[in-house]
């Protein structure tokens, strides 16, 4: 696929369907996303791919922590929006007001998008990356640089992705399940599989014209 294609057509898929994804080609992502940059060829990174059963585990405790009002508590810091900066709040109420635009209620809106992050998005499976504690915080761009290099190589091969937050928010249970160490941080949980023609999926976030984010000093 022509890399600008791969580029743009990468996008946030909310539901995925039931067909699952090989071995091999889960290993073929990961290879090639290894060829992102690190700091000082550190390549911080490592990956652990829930598939099967182990999945479902990781499906099952989700749904039950979020059942239970379970505070989450992931890795990195997070902090309210309302605390981020006006530009960045300013981006993230226009998706809002997109994404409700996108169906035909708020109600209806909001009842998709919930029951999508309840289901994890019904992955065929997440990857999750991880880096050493004992690091900098410039791991944290090297594995971000690593995220997205395994996201378009998912999508020249047809997989769909999408990164989550929720999936990371209860990291000592992924911990468990998946033989993951102390000593290793999670940075975030890549959900991936084939996109359903749900109208969901059907929804593309814009992005601000580039003169908003560029400056260009001779």
């Amino acid at each position: 696929m022509e890399f600008d294609r791969v580029v743009t057509g990468r996008h946030s898929v909310r539901e995925f369907s039931e067909r699952s994804i090989s071995h091999s080609k889960l290993r073929q992502i990961v290879k090639l996303a290894q060829w992102a940059p690190s700091w000082v060829n550190s390549q911080p990174w490592k990956v652990y791919i829930a598939t099967g059963k182990h999945l479902e585990d990781i499906k099952a405790m989700f749904q039950q922590k979020d059942a239970a009002h379970t505070k989450s508590n992931p890795d990195l810091a997070v902090m309210s929006r309302t605390q981020w900066n006006e530009r960045t709040q300013a981006n993230m109420k226009k998706w809002r007001h997109d994404i409700v635009a996108h169906f035909s209620t708020f109600d209806e809106a909001h009842s998709k998008m919930t029951r999508a992050m309840n289901t994890l998005n019904s992955a065929a499976a997440i990857a999750y990356i991880t880096i050493p504690t004992q690091t900098p915080d410039w791991s944290i761009l090297d594995s971000g640089a690593f995220a997205q290099t395994l996201m378009l190589a998912a999508k020249d091969l047809g997989i769909d992705s999408i990164p989550t937050y929720n999936s990371v928010r209860f990291p000592d249970e992924i911990r468990s399940i998946l033989g993951i160490p102390t000593t290793e941080r999670l940075m975030v949980g890549i959900e991936l599989g084939y996109a359903t023609n749900s109208h969901i999926n059907h929804y593309r976030s814009d992005r601000v014209p580039v003169d908003e984010i560029l400056k260009i000093e001779d």
